[in-house]
């Protein structure tokens, strides 16, 4: 279960820190905030991009954005100390409602700004900015983790040179825990998919994680895993009934959503793309689960699993 609670938090951090980030440099020049926006965005017209960026950057210092950014780096803050899978729940759980409230925040005040601004382009430019900040800071810590792995073996090479011959060998280290999936590993190509199918899905994914329905059962399916925490083998095994239908009912919800989110997205790549990241979902749970097995049902984070 550590794994899931990995790959929650894999899904929270981009977002809080370029929140976090956003609010430590409100003062820096206006290319510096440009940067922050892609050059454009599919669905919305080079006019209203443009009304809503200066709008976006205008309403920057508005009170109740500014209370949002803050609930945004509380979360990020208390993800450093999160144990347990409950815990990790719980912060999903607060992180969807500070973003909530910050994307509702947004909306008003800039159509407050502006009301020529109309939403559905304001949503999607929102989901695009989403979308690319959140790959950048998966990127930055790619290089982090390439950069730590590389100062570990060059320290380990120079205390192995360090050590005098007669040392007896030392014990071969434990091969290190698997590591959880990004996003980025888990919405990746699929092969016979277009570029532009795996664009609309990925967006229409991350929205379809706000639908109501979806929010529903993944909270069902919270409170069962909390019951089932103390019970027996016996009585988790008679459990078991519930968490498939649950799981089937959310893949149900999910498949729903991403189709409202992107009709113009046929039903053969939408399931072909659904299809093939459950299957790299289940792929990393039994990887994790070779090291600690549990009987208990896993939840696949942030699509159901098929059964």
């Amino acid at each position: 279960m550590r794994l899931l609670a990995l790959l929650a938090l894999a899904l929270l951090a981009p977002c809080v820190q370029a929140a976090d980030e956003s609010a430590a440099q409100p003062a820096k020049k206006v290319a510096r905030a440009g940067a922050q926006f892609p050059e454009s965005v599919a669905g919305v017209s080079d006019e209203q991009y443009a009304k809503i960026r200066r709008a976006l950057m205008a309403t920057y210092a508005d009170p109740a954005l500014v209370a949002a950014r803050k609930r945004l780096a509380d979360v990020k803050e208390r993800s450093r100390f999160v144990k347990g899978r409950n815990e990790a729940e719980d912060l999903r759980v607060d992180f969807e409602t500070a973003r909530d409230v910050m994307v509702k925040a947004t909306i008003e005040a800039v159509q407050k700004l502006d009301p020529t601004i109309e939403k559905d382009p304001l949503v999607l430019t929102l989901n695009t900015i989403e979308e690319m900040v959140k790959k950048r800071g998966q990127d930055a810590v790619k290089a982090a983790q390439v950069k730590a792995s590389e100062a570990e073996r060059t320290a380990a090479k120079e205390k192995k040179d360090a050590m005098p011959a007669e040392t007896p060998a030392v014990t071969e280290a434990k091969p290190e825990a698997p590591k959880p999936m990004t996003p980025a590993e888990l919405l990746a190509d699929v092969e016979g998919v277009s570029a532009e199918d795996m664009k609309k899905f990925r967006a229409a994914a991350f929205k379809a994680q706000r639908d109501p329905k979806v929010k529903e059962l993944k909270a069902k399916q919270a409170q069962l895993r909390k019951e089932a925490e103390f019970l027996s083998p016996e009585e988790k095994k008679n459990m078991r009934g519930d968490f498939e239908q649950l799981q089937t009912d959310l893949r149900k919800a999910n498949l729903a959503a991403i189709a409202q989110a992107a009709p113009d997205l046929s039903k053969e790549s939408l399931e072909k793309i659904y299809e093939a990241v459950e299957t790299r979902t289940r792929a990393a749970i039994e990887k994790a689960g070779k090291k600690k097995a549990t009987k208990t049902p896993l939840k696949p984070f942030p699509f159901g699993e098929k059964k």
